[in-house]
């Protein structure tokens, strides 16, 4: 097995040396998934595999628990940081990845990582974003609170429409994937879950092409992270911001 090596100390990277050239970035933000995120990132080599995908793991870690132990000798770079929040684990781990598409998902069990191969037919067909839709895929007993997927996030994705005018359905599904010089392009300021909403709003500005895929949405492992009323209010926000003129 290649030998985990620290790069820098701010924030803390290893990575394992590699002479292949990723076709994909596969980008896990985790924060105390101990529990999940060995499984998640066995069923991601099984998956890259079984389709010949030259890919990279890259773990954006800011726990306290054993997630970075487990995932050492896994995943190809391990970003250690201190940063909380969605939006900063994937900012910190943007500039780590190589790949000529960034895949990003979360490493709690809720997303089937078997999806990636449809996710990258969809960018080699010419689109430059695509999103994850749970709304129009199965989403299994216990995965999504009745309130979160029949108000929550149906309510959130059709004020996003009519502010942005961007066609999507579920604004706040954390499976998507990017082309990397697209990615380049796109300015982030927003450090939460609000980060999802930003993404869309910059790839409308910068004229990316979006699509959507349906998909799967599966029970998590472990105690969620998520504040539904907060992270609501934060969306919310955001997109009273990017909607004035001001915002650029």
């Amino acid at each position: 097995m290649p030998r985990m090596e620290i790069l820098s100390m701010m924030p803390i990277i290893k990575s394992k040396s590699s002479k292949r050239i990723p076709k994909i970035s596969i980008i896990l933000p985790c924060h105390n998934e101990e529990q999940a995120i060995g499984l998640c990132l066995k069923k991601i080599k099984t998956i890259l595999a079984k389709n010949q995908i030259i890919g990279e793991i890259i773990v954006s870690d800011s726990s306290t628990d054993q997630s970075a132990k487990i995932a050492t000798g896994l995943a190809d770079k391990i970003v250690q940081h201190q940063k909380i929040g969605y939006g900063l684990a994937y900012r910190e781990a943007f500039p780590h990845a190589s790949g000529d598409y960034i895949f990003m998902a979360d490493p709690d069990g809720s997303y089937d990582f078997a999806e990636i191969p449809n996710f990258m037919t969809q960018l080699n067909n010419g689109n430059d974003l695509v999103i994850g839709n749970r709304l129009a895929g199965k989403i299994y007993p216990g995965a999504m609170p009745w309130i979160h997927r029949y108000l929550g996030t149906p309510l959130l994705s059709f004020i996003f429409r009519q502010i942005f005018d961007i066609t999507i359905n579920d604004i706040n599904c954390g499976m998507r994937a990017i082309r990397r010089e697209k990615l380049a392009l796109l300015n982030f300021r927003t450090e939460g879950m609000e980060f999802a909403s930003e993404m869309l709003v910059e790839a409308s500005k910068k004229k990316l092409k979006i699509s959507q895929v349906s998909i799967n949405y599966h029970p998590r492992l472990g105690n969620s992270k998520l504040k539904a009323y907060r992270d609501a209010k934060r969306h919310l926000l955001f997109m009273w911001q990017a909607s004035r003129k001001n915002y650029a």
